[in-house]
């Protein structure tokens, strides 16, 4: 059995960034639904033999999965799990942003089987996060990563960026020392 891994890109954003190169769009909420029915119809369609692969990854990128709503996400789950052999102990993960998400949004999550999350934060530096059109600070960083650990998810990472406009080496020593603590 050949051992693969899913990569589900979710285009929509609440607002793109000013460093966004990834295919996003905000303010087209009015396509999220007729989204995820072609991709749902992508999966069910897939011409490989699937009893021939197990997932060992899911990983949910975007955009911001997280900005769209917890259902969509969890049919798409429960649909790779209805057509693929997806393994046991797969890692699941969805990219969230602070902002996107809420304790229920989260608890959805865990239960559909996502055991880790990716936090988009980018740089602790509130000024330079503005700068580059984020739509949290680093207080509300903060909040989600501690909701998260609440609601129980034990795998978290947290993404930071190097090379920011007007960012220096102790931003980014700053931001390592503040997400360590």
């Amino acid at each position: 059995m050949k051992k693969i891994g899913i990569y589900i890109h979710t285009p929509f954003c609440k607002r793109k960034c000013a460093y966004c190169d990834f295919i996003s769009f905000s303010r087209k909420q009015n396509l999220i639904f007729k989204y995820i029915e072609s991709l749902e119809g992508e999966i069910k369609n897939c011409k490989l033999n699937k009893k021939e692969y197990m997932i060992e990854t899911i990983y949910f990128g975007g955009g911001t999965p997280s900005f769209i709503e917890s259902k969509y996400i969890v049919s798409i789950i429960n649909l790779l799990k209805q057509e693929f052999i997806v393994s046991k102990n797969a890692e699941i993960t969805i990219e969230v942003n602070p902002g996107t998400v809420e304790e229920n949004k989260l608890k959805e999550y865990l239960k559909a089987g996502i055991n880790r999350l990716s936090i988009g934060l980018q740089t602790t530096n509130n000024e330079i996060l503005k700068l580059i059109g984020r739509i949290h600070t680093y207080q509300e960083f903060v909040k989600t990563y501690n909701l998260a650990r609440q609601v129980g998810f034990k795998n978290i990472n947290v993404d930071l960026m190097i090379g920011l406009p007007t960012q220096k080496i102790e931003d980014v020593e700053n931001s390592l020392k503040e997400i360590i603590e």
